[in-house]
């Protein structure tokens, strides 16, 4: 994707014309998401866009789980026909959107992201450029944005604002929120919504019409953490799941919910998985790859790195796809 200037709005036809999935849907034959209330709330949406289905989920960056011959599912994956969805994928063929900071600097040459699509490498924001303004908001945020979805219900409103804690961002880094919605990924629902996000009138809102009724499923919970909305202490309820198999009768009646509030059609998700590819997750910090020598690129591939993200300007976390075993 061209890297544009600090000031230049996004141009919506420019990257769906770029980005191969957006350019040719009929080529794409599925989807890999991640493992929460974002990534299936965006599979939902490309799901009512273009009618993919789920063909494999990504967990706890750690395991790849997905039906049929595993040659066929490393067939399929590595030919580019598999849709990361909210994802950092780190491979050629792979076609991935993912919103984490995925360069140190804006000359790192990174062929792993030949067809990834991320808000941050548009803008050329990287560990060393801009890492406090990185993009604060989830991967539906950006996808109602490029496909101007401007009427949805509150509901839907609510939940795209709670994927990734997103409304806890505005309230802790509202300028930089503003910044985005405003400037970069300019959307009126999303736009009328930032004054709202302050108010201890939206956390009332959003705990009655969304939270109480998702804590009737164990994927949708309080977490241990700090950090927490401003007026009622709000947190979690990222429906995170580790087992798709074990936890699939929670995972389908949250779709269930999810397709009532947001009035959009329920995203197909597979009742089994057959198997699994089973990877390690690792952190590196910044300094030990620097201390190398090498280039970010030349380390992820001399690493076998799958997918990566600094989640903190000092770190990296990463992933090896390394065994495969049968469910």
């Amino acid at each position: 994707m061209p890297i544009l200037s600090n000031t230049e709005l996004a141009d919506r036809t420019q990257i769906k014309t770029a980005f191969l999935p957006f350019a040719r849907p009929d080529y794409v034959e599925g989807m890999l998401i991640g493992d929460d209330l974002d990534s299936l709330l965006s599979a939902m949406f490309l799901h009512r866009q273009f009618g993919w289905k789920v063909s494999a989920v990504y967990c706890k960056y750690s395991s790849i789980w997905y039906n049929g011959p595993a040659a066929v599912f490393r067939h399929q994956l590595y030919s580019g026909r598999l849709f990361a969805v909210d994802l950092d994928i780190y491979h050629p063929s792979i076609p991935s959107l993912g919103h984490h900071i995925i360069a140190l600097d804006q000359g790192d040459e990174l062929p792993g992201h030949t067809h990834s699509l991320n808000p941050n490498a548009i803008r050329g924001w990287t560990v060393r450029q801009h890492f406090r303004r990185k993009y604060p908001l989830a991967t539906i945020h950006f996808l109602r944005w490029l496909f101007e979805d401007k009427a949805v219900s509150i509901h839907t409103e609510l939940l795209t604002w709670l994927a990734d804690s997103a409304f806890i961002n505005a309230q802790h880094y509202q300028k930089n929120v503003e910044e985005w919605v405003a400037n970069h990924c300019p959307l009126p629902g999303l736009i009328q919504m930032l004054p709202r996000l302050q108010t201890i009138d939206f956390e009332r809102v959003l705990q009655e019409n969304i939270l109480e009724p998702m804590s009737e499923n164990p994927l949708c919970c309080r977490i241990r953490s700090g950090y927490r909305s401003r007026h009622l202490g709000l947190n979690g309820f990222q429906c995170q799941f580790q087992h798709p198999n074990a936890q699939n009768k929670y995972i389908q009646s949250l779709l269930t919910l999810l397709s009532d509030w947001s009035e959009w059609p329920r995203l197909p998700f597979p009742e089994r998985f057959e198997s699994c590819v089973v990877g390690k997750r690792s952190t590196v910090r910044v300094a030990e790859i620097t201390a190398t020598g090498m280039s970010l690129g030349d380390w992820l591939e001399k690493n076998d790195v799958f997918s990566y993200a600094f989640t903190f300007k000092d770190r990296m976390n990463y992933t090896k796809i390394e065994v495969r075993s049968e469910k």
